[in-house]
């Protein structure tokens, strides 16, 4: 399991990284080296400037919105889980710099008010209050929507006032990221249903009609998206949301047309870990649902909601994960929401996706099915003796009181799930922010891995004289230690925004839409070459000349740093794209003789 990076909070007797037995036989004098080591571990975790003063982090600016019955609190509807998880499990190159805001005058205990890190606190928040929000004053902003409609005082009702939703259109059309989520119904319909792009990617109302036994964000219908899985007691019951059983979760796949990646399955990179696919979430008895928007022809603020690529493709919001509804799901006649209908089986919509990077740099829009996915209660178990608790009433598994925390495999599952998070947190991120994470990604790999030092016997050799199989491997190396320190999408992503200066990579990129257009054509480019190898090659001169330009790293990264290194990443690159392109058309030329032959 990830490291508990809180020193306030307990590390299950360091259970993340040595058993009980191997404590239980410790002497004095070892135990106080391992708890040395587990606090030297959180304080890498937190400050790996102190180990390697050159690293850098990307700070990305974060505010978290919600309204109504949900706080940032550690109750059972809190966000603090939540919260925890962006502040101290982002990315290594990537600080995520978070300001709390809430719509209504809360406590100070539902802000969270005990816990350090957080930049900011705003009760009684307005995104057109200047002091609170401008169009640039942050990178991306998150929406966690419970009440259904705003009393029609302060120009708002039943949504945002105008003038907020015109802030918020703005920070999205200058590459500001938006995640919007909600709950069944019309819970959420207030703060996020009339946000461009937002309000039509999801339903924030009952569909198709307020009948409870066709509604299928219901609360109690056969129809209503229960995701609930049985735990380990008998029978099914509200609280089987809490234990550490999720629900499975059917994602999207990618694949491009070119060599390597024509056989490779990518999710989509919110849904993409370090471990794997994210494919299980936090169970819930009835979610919302996410959808493609039915109109892609709107507009706002006489904009277009969805514009095209600048070369006539439009760019459209897409569903990238999938929910089950088993056949049958209810709840026990006693304690909160008893004696739900009997489901009907069926599947539903969680997760959708807008990339509006490839549409002139405009904002990226992610939207859940519900921020259930998301509270405490979901996470880390019912608080005993709680609203939700129906431990008096009948027998309950001991795991619902502590959720994915109480065995190996549910800390497996809450791994992924806060790997959602960072994810969902670095994919909206504004252009500019992800020229930083790519930037950074080059001195990390290079000097926290010495990538070059564990192939090449010396540093003091010329470019040219190392041959091109040793640069592929160096590539090849490059990609996969990148890909298991954050995911092997991200290590893709890096990339290819990389190889886009030097060589057409459309047909390389599985989530590029030109590469969906010639799937639904039917006629896609025969995979008789594969580009991957130039790609290596390309990038292992690239981190040898970035090498040589830099024998030692900097006691301090500067920008002059970091035109220095992108001088001698052009050229390192420039060079193997020529003399792997080379090679592969001499190949080519020799291949084609043969057949002939």
């Amino acid at each position: 399991m990830p490291l508990d990076t809180d020193a306030r909070r307990p590390a299950l007797a360091n259970a993340s990284f040595l058993s009980s037995s191997a404590l239980s036989g410790a002497s004095l004098a070892t135990r106080e080296l391992i708890e040395a080591n587990r606090l030297r571990r959180l304080e890498f975790k937190r400050n790996p400037e102190t180990f390697y003063p050159w690293w850098r982090r990307c700070t990305v600016k974060v505010l978290l919105v919600t309204d109504g019955g949900l706080d940032f609190g550690e109750g059972d509807f809190g966000l603090s889980t939540f919260v925890r998880s962006l502040k101290d499990h982002a990315p290594s190159r990537i600080r995520f710099e978070l300001t709390l805001a809430h719509i209504k005058p809360v406590t100070d205990a539902q802000m969270l008010d005990g816990e350090a890190g957080i930049a900011r606190r705003i009760k009684q928040f307005r995104f057109d209050n200047a002091s609170h929000f401008t169009a640039d004053m942050y990178d991306e902003v998150w929406l966690f929507g419970v009440d259904p409609s705003y009393s029609n005082s302060n120009g708002r009702g039943p949504h945002l006032a105008p003038a907020e939703l015109a802030a918020i259109h703005e920070h999205m059309q200058r590459g500001g990221g938006v995640f919007a989520t909600g709950d069944h119904g019309k819970l959420g319909n207030a703060l996020c249903g009339a946000i461009p792009r937002v309000r039509n990617m999801r339903y924030w109302n009952d569909f198709p009609s307020s009948e409870d036994d066709q509604n299928q964000v219901s609360m109690k219908g056969p129809k209503r998206n229960d995701s609930n899985q049985e735990g380990h007691d008998t029978g099914l019951s509200f609280s089987d949301q809490s234990d550490d059983v999720p629900q499975p979760l059917d994602l999207k796949l990618y694949s491009s047309w070119v060599g390597v990646f024509r056989k490779a399955r990518y999710p989509h990179p919110v849904m993409c870990g370090r471990t794997g696919r994210i494919n299980v979430f936090p169970d819930h008895p009835h979610e919302g649902e996410v959808r493609v928007p039915p109109d892609l022809n709107l507009s706002f603020g006489g904009a277009p909601e969805y514009p095209d690529d600048g070369n006539g493709v439009q760019v459209v919001p897409e569903v990238v994960a999938t929910g089950h509804v088993n056949a049958g799901n209810t709840t026990r006649s006693t304690g909160p929401n008893p004696n739900k209908t009997p489901t009907y089986p069926h599947n539903f919509d969680v997760v959708s996706t807008y990339d509006g990077h490839r549409a002139g740099g405009v904002g990226r829009v992610a939207c859940d099915s519900t921020w259930h996915h998301f509270v405490n209660v979901n996470l880390i178990g019912v608080v005993e003796g709680g609203l939700f608790d129906e431990f008096e009433d009948a027998p309950d598994h001991p795991s619902k009181h502590d959720g994915f925390l109480s065995s190996p495999a549910g800390q497996a599952v809450l791994a992924k799930i806060r790997n959602y998070y960072t994810n969902v947190g670095v994919w909206i991120a504004p252009p500019e922010r992800h020229q930083c994470f790519n930037q950074n990604v080059w001195w990390e790999v290079l000097f926290t891995e010495h990538l070059v030092e564990s192939t090449l016997t010396t540093l003091e050799v010329e470019l040219e004289r190392i041959s091109p199989s040793t640069l592929m491997h160096i590539g090849t190396h490059a990609r996969d230690v990148f890909g298991r320190r954050a995911s092997q999408c991200q290590s893709l992503q890096w990339v290819l925004s990389w190889a886009r200066e030097f060589i057409e990579i459309d047909l390389l990129d599985p989530w590029d839409p030109v590469v969906r257009k010639l799937l639904e054509k039917g006629d896609p480019p025969l995979p008789v070459f594969d580009a991957m190898p130039i790609v290596d090659v390309a990038l292992g001169a690239a981190l040898v000349s970035m090498r040589q330009a830099f024998m030692d790293p900097p006691e301090k990264i500067t920008a002059r740093h970091d035109k220095a290194a992108i001088k001698a990443i052009r050229k390192g690159s420039q060079y193997g794209f020529e003399l792997a392109s080379k090679l592969g058309v001499k190949q080519c030329k020799s291949m084609s003789a043969m057949l002939k032959a």
